[in-house]
C-alpha cells in the first residue's frame, strides 16, 4: 500500500517528466519545422538569385560586345551565359512546383519565362551564325540579348518577391502553429496536473476509508479486521521461517457495572483510558486491538509463551493500578486474560483464536483478574 506522501512524490516526478517531454516536443517541432520550411524557400530564392546574377552579367557582356565586337572572350562569356538559361528556368519551375505557393500567383511570371525561352532559342541561333565582323549582326545580337535579359529580369524579380512573401507567410503560420503546440502542451500538462491532484485526493480518501475500516473509532486501536489480517500474514511467515506467534485475549471484568452506574459516556472514557494504557505497556512490535465492547486483544509476533505471559502480567498489573477518568475514578478495574501460542504456523488462525478464547473463559471461571495459558500448538 503506497502512502499518500509516496504517491505525491511519484506523481510529481511523473508530471515533471511529462513537462520535460512536452517542452522537448514543442521545441523540436518549432525548430525542425522552421528549418524545413526555411530551407525549402531559401533554396528556391537562391536559384532565382543566381539566375538574376546571370542575367545581370549577360547585360554587361552584351554592352561590352558593342565596344569589343572582335573580342572572342566576350563571345565565349555570352555563349556560356545563354546556355545556362534553360537549366536555370527548369530548376526554378521545379522549385515552384514543390513549394506551397499558389500556382495562380506565379502564373504570369511562368508565362514570361516561357516567352523568354522563345527569345533564348532565337538568340542561340543568332550566336551560331554570328559574323563578329559584321556590325549589323552584332547589333541584332545585342538587341535580342537585351530583350531576353529584360524579360528574364522582370520574371525573376517578381518571382523573388512572391517567394519572400510566401516565406514570410509561412513564418507567421509557423509562429502560430508553434504557439498552438505550446498551448496544447500546456493544456495537456494542466489536464495531467488536474488528474494527478484528483488521484492524490482519491488515494487520500481511500487511505482514510481504509484506516476507518481497520481502526476502532472510539479507541483508535486496530479493530478485529486488522487484527485478523495481520495475524494471518504472520502465520504465513511463520510457516516459512519457523517463528512463534502469541495471542492475548483480554476482557474487562464487570465492565457492565461501570456503564450501569456511571453511564455509557463514562464507560467510553474508561475504554479509551484502558486502550491508551495497553498501548503504553505493549511493545512496539505488538498489535493492540479492540474486538468490540470491553474485549481487547494483543498480537505478539516472534513471541513464545513466556514472553506472552510476562506481557500479560504487566498488562494485568497496569490495569489494576490505573486511575480511571471522571466519575469512575473510584472504581478499581481488573482484567482477565487468555494466552495461546503457535509455533511455525502449524495451525490456522481460527484455531489459535479458539484456544486463546478458551483460556480467557477459564480465567473468568477461576475468579477473574488472572491470566490463563494454553501453549499447546
Amino acid at each position: 500500500m503506497i502512502p499518500a506522501s509516496g504517491l505525491r512524490l511519484r506523481l510529481l516526478a511523473g508530471f515533471c517528466l511529462l513537462g520535460a517531454i512536452g517542452a522537448v516536443v514543442a521545441g523540436a517541432f518549432a525548430l525542425q519545422a522552421g528549418r524545413h520550411l526555411g530551407a525549402d524557400y531559401s533554396a528556391l530564392a537562391g536559384d532565382i538569385v543566381r539566375a538574376q546574377e546571370d542575367t545581370a552579367e549577360l547585360r554587361l557582356e552584351l554592352d561590352g560586345l558593342i565596344d569589343h565586337a572582335h573580342h572572342a572572350w566576350h563571345m565565349d562569356r555570352i555563349t556560356s551565359l545563354v546556355e545556362r538559361i534553360p537549366e536555370r528556368i527548369r530548376t526554378i519551375r521545379e522549385g515552384l512546383a514543390r513549394s506551397e505557393i499558389n500556382a495562380a500567383d506565379y502564373a504570369p511570371m511562368l508565362a514570361e519565362l516561357t516567352q523568354a525561352e522563345g527569345l533564348y532559342r532565337r538568340l542561340a541561333s543568332t550566336l551560331d551564325t554570328l559574323a563578329p565582323s559584321v556590325g549589323d549582326d552584332v547589333r541584332h545580337l545585342n538587341r535580342l540579348g537585351h530583350e531576353l535579359e529584360g524579360s528574364l529580369a522582370w520574371a525573376y524579380s517578381r518571382l523573388l518577391q512572391e517567394v519572400h512573401q510566401a516565406a514570410a507567410d509561412q513564418q507567421r503560420l509557423m509562429r502560430w502553429l508553434s504557439l498552438a503546440v505550446i498551448l496544447l502542451v500546456i493544456l495537456v500538462l494542466l489536464v495531467a496536473a488536474a488528474l494527478m491532484l484528483a488521484l492524490v485526493r482519491i488515494h487520500r480518501q481511500w487511505l482514510s476509508l481504509r484506516e476507518l475500516s481497520v481502526t476502532d473509532e472510539l479507541t483508535q486501536l486496530a479493530n478485529r479486521r486488522q487484527l485478523w489480517e495481520v495475524a494471518q500474514r504472520y502465520l504465513e511467515l511463520n510457516q516459512r521461517d519457523g517463528g512463534e506467534l502469541s495471542l492475548l485475549l483480554i476482557d474487562l471484568d464487570h465492565f457492565k457495572r461501570i456503564n450501569d452506574r456511571y453511564g455509557h459516556p463514562a464507560g467510553d472514557a474508561v475504554l479509551q483510558a484502558v486502550a491508551a494504557e495497553f498501548t503504553r505497556v505493549a511493545r512496539e512490535s505488538d498489535l493492540v486491538a479492540r474486538l468490540g465492547g470491553e474485549e481487547f486483544a494483543v498480537l505478539m509476533p516472534n513471541t513464545g509463551t513466556e514472553g506472552g505471559r510476562r506481557l500479560g502480567e504487566r498488562l494485568r498489573e497496569a490495569t489494576a493500578d490505573l486511575t480511571l477518568p471522571g466519575e469512575a475514578r473510584e472504581h478499581r478495574l481488573t482484567i482477565s486474560l487468555g494466552l495461546a501460542t503457535t509455533l511455525a504456523g502449524r495451525e490456522a488462525l481460527a484455531q489459535l483464536y479458539s484456544r486463546a478464547d478458551r483460556c480467557l473463559y477459564r480465567a473468568k471461571q477461576n475468579g477473574r483478574n488472572r491470566l490463563e495459558i494454553n501453549a499447546q500448538a
